[in-house]
């Protein structure tokens, strides 16, 4: 059985499409339809149903999906065998949230860069919900999000840590100077909020609802870097990770209030599909992260 035929049939199985896969993997589509052709011969069964356009797995194709990773997966890890990291190809597919992509994951590429300098780096930015998706029809190798703690069976856990949400403002904002501050006068200020389906919105939508007040917006954007560069300019209050504003807090830019009570923390974790196999990939980005933000776990 040949294996460009079986990396073919991956790649079609995942993107859905005999063109997409040609075009990702520098094939002419002919190329691509005498590989799965050759392959459906040799299984003895049709592993993709034609419609017209459309392109999904059949039955016995579906199951052998799972074989397919399997093989695969043995033999990146017999090719790793006896190589220093600076040897090693291939493509390593990451989901990440916003705020740990400018907090977190944009200081480290360049060190996994250097450590890996034929690993070909693809990222993927998104919420949650997509990114998971993603992530369990292996179109991701990991996801590194911010959530609650992982409960669903197909995924493992490689890496945990809790993070505070914390209120801020910028210097000039006459909240700034004020200490064990009621909830209810934050409340009474205006919001730059994070998109509602974001985690950071969601949370404070709860806290607003259990103390019966009101969450005044002035105005909802889907980039944290642009919600506190408005901060600072005194435009409003923000609800975000501590993790992701580290550096204007250290620099004065930012303000951390001082609220009354006590307020949610998330999670930050590094997920893979429970059938993944850890490459040198996959281990040296947790291990970044890890020897960079140390984990709960």
């Amino acid at each position: 059985m040949d294996i460009r035929n079986i990396k073919t049939f991956v790649r079609v199985a995942e993107l859905k499409s005999f063109t997409k896969a040609a075009e990702e993997m520098n094939y002419v589509q002919s190329t691509v339809t005498m590989q799965i052709q050759q392959l459906e011969r040799e299984l003895g069964y049709p592993v993709f149903d034609r419609i017209g356009k459309k392109v999904s797995l059949t039955a016995p194709g579906t199951e052998f999906l799972k074989y397919a990773y399997q093989i695969l997966h043995v033999i990146d890890e017999a090719e790793a065998l006896g190589k220093e990291a600076a040897e090693l190809r291939g493509v390593l597919r990451i989901g990440v949230s916003e705020t740990l992509m400018f907090g977190v994951l944009l200081v480290l590429l360049p060190t996994l860069k250097q450590s890996y300098k034929n690993l070909d780096i693809r990222i993927k930015t998104g919420h949650t919900p997509e990114l998971i998706e993603e992530l369990k029809h292996n179109r991701l190798d990991l996801v590194y999000l911010s959530t609650h703690p992982n409960t669903d069976p197909d995924l493992c856990c490689h890496y945990i840590k809790q993070e505070p949400l914390v209120f801020l403002c910028g210097n000039g904002h006459p909240l700034a100077q004020k200490t064990n501050i009621p909830f209810e006068d934050v409340m009474n200020c205006e919001f730059l909020l994070t998109e509602r389906e974001g985690f950071c919105h969601k949370r404070l939508r709860e806290l607003a609802a259990k103390h019966h007040v009101n969450l005044h917006s002035s105005m909802e954007l889907d980039s944290v870097y642009v919600i506190t560069k408005l901060v600072e300019q005194n435009m409003g209050l923000a609800f975000l990770p501590e993790f992701a504003v580290t550096q204007q807090l250290a620099d004065g830019r930012l303000c951390k209030l001082d609220v009354k009570g006590e307020f949610p923390t998330y999670y930050s974790q590094i997920l893979c599909h429970k059938d993944r196999w850890l490459s040198p990939f996959i281990r040296g980005t947790i291990d970044a992260i890890q020897a960079f933000r140390p984990g709960n776990n």
